[in-house]
């Protein structure tokens, strides 16, 4: 408690530890990735196989609908209809926060910076893969009443679900430097 209130001028509560890991997580931040590279005048950062999935990105995979500006998420929550897994049959989401019906099974929408090091997807760790992941959302997720109406099948064909990926990759930077 000592500690705590010397860093954060307050006691350790569950609302305080979930604001400075908030504050935390702010703090790491993915740089000189191919894609930052890339956007910044370098044209061959990213090879065309990444460029193609960054037009899907924008484009067809609607992904920037929701994972845009420079950490590529807008912080906002939403239902995608995951599938739930593990020990809670279901899991409530923001719906635990708000208690308001819209906010059931929503969850933050999470970066893509450095994406391929953090498996498994989703809140709860349903997909082990990216290529699982984009299946998914491909299908336009599974049907929940409050689901997004953003998410709607994608009709993606296989050679552009590899260049997504391709793009995805193009988003990890220099390994990130934590100290504590």
């Amino acid at each position: 408690q000592k500690q705590f209130r010397a860093v954060f001028g307050k006691d350790a509560s569950l609302q305080s530890v979930a604001e400075a890991i908030a504050a935390f997580e702010r703090s790491i931040v993915s740089t000189n990735s191919p894609f930052d590279l890339y956007v910044m005048g370098n044209p061959k950062a990213m090879d065309e196989a990444a460029i193609r999935g960054m037009a899907i990105f924008k484009g067809k995979g609607r992904c920037i609908l929701c994972h845009n500006g420079p950490n590529l998420t807008d912080n906002k929550f939403y239902n995608l209809g995951v599938p739930q897994v593990g020990s809670l049959k279901v899991d409530l989401g923001r719906y635990a926060v708000t208690r308001m019906e819209a906010d059931k099974g929503a969850f933050k929408t999470p970066t893509l910076r450095s994406i391929i090091e953090t498996a498994p997807y989703m809140h709860d760790g349903v997909f082990g893969t990216l290529e699982e992941v984009i299946d998914f959302l491909d299908k336009g997720g599974e049907a929940s009443p409050q689901v997004t109406p953003l998410l709607k099948p994608l009709g993606l064909s296989a050679d552009e679900k590899k260049d997504l990926i391709e793009f995805l990759k193009a988003l990890t930077g220099e390994p990130l430097k934590v100290t504590m």
